[in-house]
Formats: C-alpha cells, sequence, structure tokens
C-alpha cells in the first residue's frame, strides 16, 4: 500500500527531471494589481486594530498607570501624615510623661509633708502622754514617800524597840 501511493510521486519526480533546463523560475514577488489589494487590506486592518484594539489597550495601560501614581502619591502623602501624627503623638507623650513625673513629685512632696505634719502631731500627743504619765508616776511617787514618811517614823520605832528589846 505504501509503495502505491509513493508510485505517482515518484513518476512526477521522473517528469521534472527530464524538463528542459531553459526554462527560468518564475519570480519569488511578482509584482501586479493585488499588491494594491494588500496595501488596502493592510491600512483597514490597521484602522480597524488601532481603533478597537490598540487605542483601547493604550488608553488602558494610560489609566492603570495614572491609578497606580495616584495610589503611590496616596501611599506617600499618607506616610508623611502618620510621620507627622507619630511626631505628634510622642510629643504629646513626652508631655503627659513630664506632667505625671511633676504631679508625682508634687504628691510626694505633700504626702511627705502630711507624713512630716502627721508624725510630728502624734509625737506631740506621745509627749503630752509621757509627760501626763511622769507627772502622775511623780506624784505618785511623791504621795508613796509622804505616805511611806508617815510610816516610817512609827515603824522606825517598832524595829528600833524589836533591836533593843525596849520601847523607844
Amino acid at each position: 500500500m505504501l509503495l502505491s501511493s509513493l508510485a505517482p510521486l515518484a513518476i512526477f519526480l521522473a517528469e521534472a527531471a527530464a524538463a528542459p533546463a531553459e526554462e527560468k523560475a518564475p519570480p519569488v514577488i511578482d509584482i501586479d494589481g493585488t499588491v494594491l489589494v494588500q496595501f488596502a487590506i493592510f491600512v483597514l486592518l490597521y484602522i480597524i486594530l488601532r481603533k478597537f484594539l490598540f487605542a483601547p489597550y493604550l488608553r488602558m495601560r494610560a489609566e492603570r498607570a495614572s491609578h497606580i501614581e495616584g495610589a503611590e502619591k496616596k501611599a506617600h502623602d499618607l506616610e508623611h501624615r502618620r510621620e507627622a501624627l507619630d511626631a505628634e503623638y510622642q510629643q504629646r507623650m513626652q508631655k503627659a510623661r513630664s506632667s505625671a513625673e511633676d504631679e508625682r513629685m508634687k504628691m510626694q512632696a505633700e504626702g511627705r509633708a502630711r507624713e512630716t505634719e502627721l508624725l510630728s502631731q502624734a509625737r506631740g500627743r506621745a509627749q503630752e502622754r509621757i509627760s501626763e504619765t511622769q507627772k502622775r508616776i511623780a506624784a505618785q511617787v511623791a504621795a508613796a514617800q509622804a505616805d511611806l514618811e508617815k510610816q516610817a517614823e512609827p515603824l522606825a520605832h517598832q524595829i528600833a524597840g524589836k533591836l533593843l528589846g525596849r520601847e523607844v
């Protein structure tokens, strides 16, 4: 089967080889009226493709580029705004910390003053109590001494009488 399909090809090649060598080969490009038709088709396709393909594509690319540039500019502006807000925040925090530190120092000073005042009041009350107690003790000692002085003479007479064995 393969040989039968190759037979016409072999016949064609044999006839082509037997053809006279005088014939010239046809030109590669034949310039005639079809060139104008081809040029008209090219121009028509160019106009149609430019209107429906290239122009929308280029417009879409330009819009996309402008959107990207706008987004980048907006991001850049937002970054600057964030930096400004961050600096303002840091400044406010520093002021707040400073204010809080001042308030803390003020409260500590007030606390120390109040502590000193309370301690001095407590010391004063304690000193008063000590003085009262010392006065009371001194009064009790004086009363006890006076009582002992009253009892001392009769007691001394009794002791002397017992030691001597007679009344004194």
